[in-house]
């Protein structure tokens, strides 16, 4: 396979810059346990892959390491202006079998290529309760994890689980510390907003580690859903965010930015992260 299928970008990342991502995912697949209905992938999520199919697909972890050695060669050779090496694509990380190995490699060529490029991942957190992936996760420099509804019922409209339950995501986090925490606030149709002032939510976010909160709109035009459509407003990301500093005492961070409703932003590989 070309190297461009697993090391994409720069693409712009709202908290990262210009970020080069590496995708762990078959371009034809879309391996993820959510299948969030924002999602800018735009396919349905395929939750239970072997490693076996991976193979099928020619995602061995040789030839996903070769792609990204040939993948960092060709940015360096290319001056290309990097902020940040980040683990994402157009699925969920930490289900390919090989993460681990795959971080291994990616650090060791960072290091060699690219050196004093720092490294991040987006998941999900519905692994990390596995001992490699929780070990993949760790080694790199920043770690996000999304939790996008303030309940079950929310949850599962929202993100559209494949085989996890709030409750698991939920408990997965409270056993982390030194991460960044990601709330996605949608509007419309399908609206998780009031979610987030639910007790239970704010008591748990309380009791979690993280570092800071980032919240933010999806801000993506073309999605799987037109219900996902509508732009959530500024003001109501700061009432949100002020809420939360408030009954957490930490970081919340907002993150908007105005995008035309017109404007074509086109999905995977340019993800803004």
């Amino acid at each position: 396979m070309e190297w461009e299928a697993v090391v994409y970008g720069p693409v712009k990342s709202r908290r990262l810059g210009r970020s080069l991502g590496i995708n762990l995912t078959p371009l034809e697949l879309k391996v993820c346990n959510f299948s969030c209905g924002y999602c800018r992938v735009g396919v349905p999520s395929k939750g239970n892959v072997t490693a076996q199919e991976f193979e099928e697909y020619g995602w061995t972890p040789e030839q996903v390491k070769d792609c990204i050695t040939m993948g960092l060669q060709s940015h360096n050779r290319e001056n290309t202006s990097i902020d940040y090496i980040t683990i994402a694509g157009n699925g969920e990380p930490t289900l390919y079998p090989w993460l681990e190995n795959i971080v291994n490699h990616l650090l060791l060529e960072r290091n060699r290529i690219l050196a004093g490029k720092p490294t991040a991942i987006f998941t999900n957190a519905t692994t990390v309760n596995q001992e490699n992936m929780r070990n993949a996760i760790y080694k790199v420099d920043r770690r996000f994890f999304k939790l996008d509804a303030g309940d079950e019922k929310t949850f599962r409209r929202i993100n559209v689980p494949i085989g996890a339950t709030y409750k698991e995501v939920v408990e997965n986090l409270l056993t982390l510390d030194n991460y960044e925490l990601s709330v996605a606030v949608t509007s419309g149709d399908v609206s998780n907003y009031d979610s987030f002032f639910n007790a239970e939510f704010t008591q748990n976010l309380r009791k979690m580690r993280f570092t800071r909160l980032f919240i933010y709109d999806i801000d993506i035009p073309k999605t799987v859903s037109p219900r996902f459509n509508k732009k959530t407003e500024k003001e109501r990301l700061d009432e949100l965010a002020e809420h939360l500093r408030r009954e957490t005492n930490k970081e919340v961070i907002v993150l908007w930015e105005p995008t035309p409703r017109e404007s074509n932003i086109p999905l995977y590989p340019q993800q803004i992260n």
